[in-house]
């Protein structure tokens, strides 16, 4: 049997809540709800909750121009969900661009993304990756206890038959 759209919206609630994520609302200037929808586009992202993680984990205060003037008018409003890192993430963020709210943040980085196009954007909107090398000691460590290991196993199994 299919499981109906409320059962769905209520399972997806209670993950949500078990992993800490909260739902954010940031009013911003009308027309960034757009340039955000052809950033996704550009990098092919479907997510709005992704690409603003990704905008936020990859911008740097130091990169982000001067913040425009505020003007009164029609606005937008860009919904998604972070996770209590994500949120002090964008907090330091917002405290290092000398903003008092979010919203300044979020839309800076929208409007300095968008600004530089498909393929120089595409550093903001890259997931980051770790690198992993393992020393000449863990390696040995390893080669050793999985030695060890087979040995083991291959005693337990003489000793089975």
């Amino acid at each position: 049997m299919a499981v109906t759209q409320e059962e769905r919206t209520a399972r997806l609630a209670e993950k949500r809540q078990e992993l800490g994520e909260q739902e954010l609302r940031h009013t911003v200037p009308y027309g960034a709800r757009k340039m955000l929808d052809e950033l996704m586009h550009w990098h092919k992202i479907k997510e709005t909750s992704e690409a603003v993680q990704l905008l936020v984990l990859n911008g740097r205060a130091d990169d982000l121009p001067a913040a425009a003037p505020k003007v009164k008018g029609p606005s937008d409003i860009i919904r998604h969900y972070f996770r209590e890192r994500m949120r002090e993430r964008l907090a330091a963020l917002t405290a290092d661009l000398g903003e008092t709210k979010d919203r300044s943040t979020i839309w800076r980085l929208i409007a300095h993304a968008h600004s530089l196009g498909a393929e120089k954007s595409a550093y903001l909107l890259a997931i980051p990756r770790h690198d992993m090398t393992v020393s000449e000691n863990v390696a040995r460590k390893l080669r050793q206890a999985g030695f060890a290991e087979s040995l083991q196993m291959n005693a337990e199994d003489d000793g089975d038959e």
